[in-house]
């Protein structure tokens, strides 16, 4: 891929993953899952690969319960493909996965795990989910788990997303969001730089409130159907949790020095939102109504 005309927010999110990602597999706690994204513990689960694989877990029902057929699924931000990976063995009638991934390192890593005898099923390409063609990333149904937020523009997000999915095929995202006073336009010191902290560390320019997604998902042509709040079923404060936050506030500023310890950074920060009730960890599906639907 040709990097000379990447935007540099674009090139800041490929590095943070080309960088981080055999760190977050080698040392995060994943049970083999290659999922990076958080484990969620509803009460009905109860191993770690079952949390881990929770929000995939999530994906698939809604894909089962769709009122139409899904053959084309398409994940936006699929990192080592943990997720495409999970759904191909939960929805044998699924015709077609593709997964998208800034990062070159991801996208290698993921191909090299499809089975031989699936060539023709998984399919995974290295590029940015705001610079989509709708005709080579058409779906039926879409997803993104914990990758909307690095985009920065989520108008163009929904926009493309609205051309690539047919007239009532859904798109699902679980991520971030803010919530009460975290949406005002100036917070207090305290709110502010634990924000900040979160999002200059995590590259999430897309970060916003759930009503703020609505609005720009209803001017793209998407309704939204369904939200659930998943913040309960996080668990924080882990003994990990507590060595990081100890880590960071050791360091100090010298923590944001590698791309490694930064993300380390960013994820105390994100505790510490959820703590003070600055943001939430969201299920929102939208389904299409565009005029521009599939084109």
């Amino acid at each position: 891929m040709n990097y000379a005309d990447e935007p540099e927010h674009a090139r800041q999110v490929r590095e943070y993953y080309d960088l981080n990602t055999g760190r977050f597999l080698r040392w995060g706690k994943d049970e083999g899952t290659r999922n990076i994204h958080a484990a969620l513990w509803p009460p009905e689960v109860g191993s770690l690969a079952a949390a881990m694989n929770h929000s995939n877990e999530m994906v698939a029902r809604e894909i089962e319960g769709c009122p139409y057929a899904v053959d084309r699924v398409l994940d936006l931000g699929c990192g080592v493909g943990g997720s495409v990976f999970y759904l191909g063995r939960r929805l044998p009638r699924v015709q077609r996965f593709l997964g998208i991934s800034l990062s070159p390192v991801q996208v290698e890593q993921a191909r090299a795990r499809i089975p031989a005898d699936q060539r023709g099923r998984f399919h995974f390409e290295e590029g940015s989910f705001l610079e989509l063609a709708a005709e080579r990333f058409a779906a039926d149904f879409s997803f993104a788990i914990e990758a909307f937020t690095h985009g920065p523009d989520p108008g163009r997000f929904f926009a493309l997303q609205a051309r690539g999915l047919p007239r009532g095929g859904r798109l699902v995202i679980i991520d971030d969001c803010l919530c009460g006073r975290a949406g005002a336009a100036t917070l207090p010191g305290r709110p502010a730089r634990l924000l900040d902290a979160y999002r200059r560390n995590w590259l999430l320019p897309g970060l916003r409130d759930p009503e703020t997604l609505e609005s720009v998902a209803c001017d793209a042509g998407f309704h939204l159907i369904e939200q659930r709040d998943l913040t309960p079923h996080l668990r924080l404060g882990r003994p990990r949790d507590r060595a990081i936050a100890l880590l960071v506030r050791l360091l100090g500023p010298r923590v944001e020095r590698t791309a490694y310890l930064r993300a380390l950074a960013g994820g105390d920060a994100k505790q510490q939102c959820y703590r003070e009730g600055l943001i939430r960890y969201l299920f929102l599906m939208f389904e299409n109504q565009s005029a521009d639907a599939g084109r």
